[in-house]
């Protein structure tokens, strides 16, 4: 039975981070925009970043624990992991990277 509510609070624990960990990095990409000048968007990324980063190696520590063996191997994969997937939010959020098909008259 402790087993059972310990991987619960482990699941949820780990989807509320990476919930979280996405709406901070969507956020910040959604600020970065053409019109915002370079220093700002250098402000906004540094700012809002490493805290992105933070709630996702919390959300991936936590789920690499219960998968794998070895603190190495958790905190390896759960930095590396983290970095990719905040860095890859904030750039999917960012308007002026998204593609904008043109209009083509046939």
């Amino acid at each position: 039975m402790f087993d059972m509510v310990s991987g619960m609070f482990c699941f949820v624990t780990a989807m509320v981070s990476f919930l979280y960990g996405t709406r901070i990095c969507w956020v910040c990409g959604k600020r970065c925009s053409f019109e915002v000048s370079p220093a700002e968007r250098k402000r906004i990324l540094k700012s809002n970043m490493p805290s992105g980063f933070a709630v996702y190696l919390f959300g991936f520590f936590v789920v690499f624990s219960t998968i794998l063996n070895g603190i190495l191997t958790i905190i390896i994969t759960s930095l590396i992991s983290a970095f990719l997937l905040s860095h890859f939010v904030i750039s999917m959020a960012m308007p002026t990277l998204k593609r904008n098909p043109s209009s083509h008259t046939d």
